[in-house]
């Protein structure tokens, strides 16, 4: 069992396409990392109100929740390949144009606003070719060591590095000279996906979506509702991951930055590393679960682990000194990525092949849909009863209700169809 999985690295390493991808991809994924924290510092350098952030943070989700879908079916029609490589194409414009703006000292609040939301429609075309692409590129018992490498990569790229880098740019040069870096990680990326082979959709299916129609479509996914509706595991995992998104993402996005520059009065570089502590938890969590396995009680693993990520909001809201906020991003990241580990292995375990990705676009839907929510409500609640009591309640909020769907939802607790047994 040993030699096994690093013969299937060695195996996918050898794929000339993946590695194309995903070479492409951690470069990407590492200037996500910066983004995150450059797009924050400077709507903050423009304005000192959590509001501004919050529309900022909604215009760059809410075109992907609406245009998903329509992403998902162009990903299935056409060239997967192609459409990614439209979409890093659009995304590093929209991202130099913004630290054009910097450099040139133009950039205002709305300027962000619009290229913000044409970033989130070209990742809305990006996203679901960049799901559908691997198993096409790969054999079928290649697909779970290519999601490991995901899992691990993403993480240390998007989640440690790019943060950690993204502070000490904007300090050493100021948010152009890393919004410009970070453009330069699409054109790297797309320099990749324009090297591999087309991608064409497998005929049979694109056929099938050619000859059935929307009506089809539509019949489609409420079968996949209907056999969530008939797992307790899921849809209440589902509505459980919906509110502690509301009051997780927001909070977090939002009001940390807020928090550190203006309460906690210290610099870019304890925001990434706030964002780099985060990263570092999701990774070591990732070799814990691939080490040790899934734990036996998995679906009560899923719902405390969501538990206590949100709750690490409260002590956030009582912070004194920016330095306890980094032990708890650790936590909080440490907790949701446990609980989605857990998540995901069971999906990939007890749901069936053919309606796996219904399931799993639901799952994205959930998660997407609210992000926006969460960010737009948390300025103005910050302005109402202020950013600190914001945080403590949310936490608070999240934490409660997935405890609440364990107890209450009959089945849940105590549940123990262990993934390990099933992959035995």
């Amino acid at each position: 069992m040993r030699r096994l999985v690093p013969q299937n690295l060695r195996e996918l390493l050898s794929v000339r396409d993946f590695v194309l991808l995903w070479s492409g991809g951690t470069v990407s994924l590492f200037g996500d990392g910066i983004y995150f924290v450059t797009i924050a510092w400077e709507v903050y350098r423009l304005s000192n109100a959590p509001t501004a952030l919050g529309v900022v943070s909604a215009a760059f989700g809410l075109p992907q929740v609406l245009l998903l879908l329509l992403g998902g079916v162009l990903s299935d029609r056409l060239d997967r390949r192609l459409v990614m490589l439209l979409g890093n194409v659009v995304s590093g414009v929209m991202i130099a144009g913004l630290g054009t703006l910097v450099l040139l000292h133009q950039l205002r609040l709305w300027e962000i606003v619009v290229l913000v939301a044409v970033y989130g429609i070209s990742q809305a075309f990006f996203l679901p070719a960049s799901r559908a692409i691997v198993p096409s590129l790969i054999r079928p018992e290649l697909v779970a060591p290519a999601m490991a490498v995901e899992q691990f990569v993403e993480p240390l790229t998007s989640g440690l590095l790019g943060p950690a880098v993204g502070g000490v740019l904007i300090a050493a040069g100021g948010t152009g000279l890393a919004f410009l870096l970070d453009a330069g990680t699409f054109l790297v990326a797309g320099a990749a996906l324009a090297a591999m082979a087309s991608s064409q959709p497998d005929p049979a299916a694109a056929d099938a979506v050619a000859a059935s129609g929307r009506f089809a479509v539509l019949s489609e996914i409420r079968e996949g509702l209907r056999f969530v509706r008939g797992l307790p595991w899921i849809w209440a995992g589902l509505c459980a991951a919906g509110i502690a998104n509301i009051a997780l993402t927001g909070p977090l996005t939002v009001l940390i930055p807020y928090l550190i520059k203006y309460r906690l009065h210290a610099g870019p570089e304890t925001l990434g590393l706030f964002g780099a502590c985060g990263g570092l938890g999701a990774i070591l969590t990732a070799i814990y679960v691939g080490w040790r396995g899934v734990p036996r009680r998995d679906v009560n693993w899923i719902f405390l682990s969501w538990t206590i990520g949100t709750a690490a909001l409260v002590p956030m809201g009582l912070a004194g000194a920016a330095w306890e906020l980094l032990p708890l991003s650790f936590v909080t990241v440490s907790g949701i990525a446990l609980g989605n580990v857990i998540w995901f292995s069971r999906m990939g375990v007890e749901v069936p092949g053919h309606i796996l990705g219904r399931v799993a676009s639901l799952d994205m839907m959930v998660s997407f849909s609210l992000t926006p929510l969460s960010s737009a409500v948390t300025g103005p609640l910050a302005a109402a009863i202020g950013a600190r009591q914001v945080l403590i309640l949310a936490g608070a909020l999240g934490a409660v209700v997935p405890v609440l769907f364990l107890l209450l939802v009959p089945g849940l607790l105590g549940s123990h169809r262990a993934v390990g047994d099933a992959l035995s």
